[in-house]
């Protein structure tokens, strides 16, 4: 038991900080820069240490965490150990998703010599690395003895307050050091300006009485937020209709009367491009307004009858009402949106997709028929997880199950990321059983965090599509390059060196095959890898439109 009137060590209070955030898992990997503070958060109660087998994975699997818990904790050490992890982090600041990237540094004194020591570019500067980070993270600390909690507090509530990555470095020496216990009496909590947001929401309230035809746009920040079942029910009481960013896939159940699907401009078919092209006022709920989200700029710009609420403000038209925070600024909307009966009727997602095609059970496997297969199997109430390229592409076109949590990575869009995303997902969500697509490409710069996920007592299904390289290149520009080529692995030894005896393997190369493995994979309680063959240059609809567009963007 924690004497909040006393003193606790850095890593102490850091671990205590984290548990109060709902983080119980730690990703990572030791260096000896950083083994005191681990020392010190192996004695704080209910955190686990997750080991990687590199950096990159840790912090693609903190990525994933930190978007179902709302916060995650990356620990790596100093030089080597960060900047191998600086792709993930960067991709969290795209994504928002909210992890703390915690560095073990040298010792104070190592720091103010000078001292030209390993892990270091032998110059005797040590900010070269905090630098970098400063340019893909929301904030920034090194732990000094005078105001440790003060930092490490500022950091975590910015981390909480905009849902980006943050940077806290904690010299070697400073990690067992002892603070004061008693700030910890009081969680870290974001707050809005409470003015702001009345002002806000006498704006928008003015702005939504007159119209009858609105509509709502859902992008990743309601997810990252925990605040799908708030929109849920505001899409179900108000009987506005409502449609998603390709990056919010999922964030509200397919199911529910009103909701439209995927808008991207026109890149995709559907009522939602209509609707919001003739809706008198467009809420933009956490949007991203990147190139493929878009369909390339396609979409309806904001304009004077737009409301878009981010995560620390909130905009009507043009005026900018600050200290909006996002939750509070949704929290408003819900409150002025009114049943409306001028919105009811509207159309929803079709039962089942055109653009996936009938399978024979005989015929060798196309990306098209694949997907019509996992139409049909996909179970409710699982997690699945899609890697970039032809796995994602294909997976925004399945009707989602009920209880259905989607993730991908559209913006940042690094390959490889969502195998260490299962490891992420399954931790932060135990009840819920990942299932995974990726490509072998992607795979093979990941793979070996399969060895984590099976180690921590996850069980995935996780789809493999062989298709022997790069499709998503292969669609994009010079399809028969030598570098859109991979290795030809054995996939069968590679599950068997890396997950164990204990994993289920499968190999499907017709409908046949495909439908026996899935079915054997819904009863297994074991990990299970099935290995789709697939023609190299095969690609889903939604791919090959993608391709068109960016080839068009191009000027080829």
């Amino acid at each position: 038991m924690i004497d909040l009137d006393g003193t606790v060590t850095v890593a102490e209070y850091l671990g205590l900080r984290l548990r109060q955030a709902g983080v119980e898992h730690l990703f990572g990997v030791p260096g000896d820069f950083n083994l005191n503070l681990l020392d010190g958060l192996a004695t704080v109660e209910g955190l686990r240490w997750v080991g990687s087998p590199n950096e990159l994975g840790a912090g693609y699997a903190a990525d994933a965490y930190a978007r179902r818990r709302g916060l995650s904790a990356l620990f790596t050490t100093y030089g080597v150990g960060e900047l191998s992890a600086i792709n993930a982090v960067a991709g969290s600041a795209a994504e928002d998703s909210p992890v703390v990237h915690v560095v073990g540094s040298p010792r104070t004194t190592t720091v103010a010599s000078g001292a030209l020591v390993h892990h270091t570019l032998a110059d005797g500067e040590f900010g070269h690395f905090a630098r970098a980070y400063a340019e893909v993270t929301v904030a920034q600390a090194t732990v000094t003895a005078a105001d440790a909690g003060a930092r490490i507090d500022a950091v975590l509530l910015a981390a909480l307050t905009h849902r980006k990555p943050v940077y806290l470095s904690v010299p070697q020496d400073l990690a067992l050091h002892r603070i004061p216990a008693a700030p910890l009496r009081e969680r870290l909590t974001p707050a809005s300006d409470p003015a702001a947001v009345e002002r806000f929401r006498a704006a928008v309230r003015e702005l939504l009485t007159p119209a009858v035809r609105p509509i709502m746009l859902v992008g990743q920040l309601i997810s990252r937020y925990g605040l799908s079942p708030l929109v849920t029910e505001m899409t179900k009481r108000s009987g506005i209709p409502v449609a998603a960013q390709l990056s919010a896939k999922g964030v509200i159940d397919e199911g529910v009367p009103g909701n439209l699907g995927l808008y991207a401009g026109d890149m995709l078919d559907g009522p939602a491009a209509s609707m919001i092209d003739s809706a008198d006022v467009v809420l933009h709920l956490g949007t991203a307004l990147t190139a493929e989200l878009t369909g390339f700029f396609t979409h309806r710009r904001p304009d004077a009858r737009t409301v878009q609420l981010l995560p620390t403000a909130a905009l009507i038209g043009t005026t900018r009402f600050e200290n909006v925070l996002f939750p509070d600024a949704v929290a408003a909307l819900a409150e002025v949106l009114a049943p409306s009966a001028a919105a009811r009727g509207v159309p929803s997602i079709p039962t089942a997709r055109s653009d996936i095609s009938e399978m024979s059970d005989t015929a060798i496997l196309t990306q098209d028929t694949f997907w019509h297969e996992m139409q049909a199997w996909l179970p409710a109430g699982h997690a699945l997880v899609a890697d970039t390229g032809t796995s994602y592409w294909g997976a925004l076109a399945l009707r989602l199950p009920d209880d259905t949590v989607f993730l991908g990575q559209p913006i940042w869009n690094s390959i490889g990321w969502a195998l260490p995303a299962v490891l992420g997902q399954g931790l932060a969500d135990p009840d819920r059983r990942p299932v995974l697509v990726i490509g072998d490409g992607a795979a093979q710069m990941t793979i070996q965090e399969l060895s984590t996920i099976v180690a921590a007592g996850l069980r995935p299904i996780i789809l493999l599509l062989n298709n022997r390289g790069y499709t998503i290149e292969r669609a994009l520009q010079s399809p028969n390059a030598g570098y859109n080529d991979v290795a030809d692995w054995n996939w069968r030894a590679v599950v068997a060196a890396f997950a164990g005896p204990d994993t289920d393997y499968h190999h499907a190369a017709t409908g046949t095959e495909l439908t026996k493995a899935l079915t054997a994979a819904t009863g297994s309680n074991r990990p299970v890898f099935v290995e789709v063959e697939l023609d190299a240059f095969d690609t889903p609809p939604l791919l090959r439109r993608l391709a068109e567009r960016a080839t068009a963007a191009a000027g080829k």
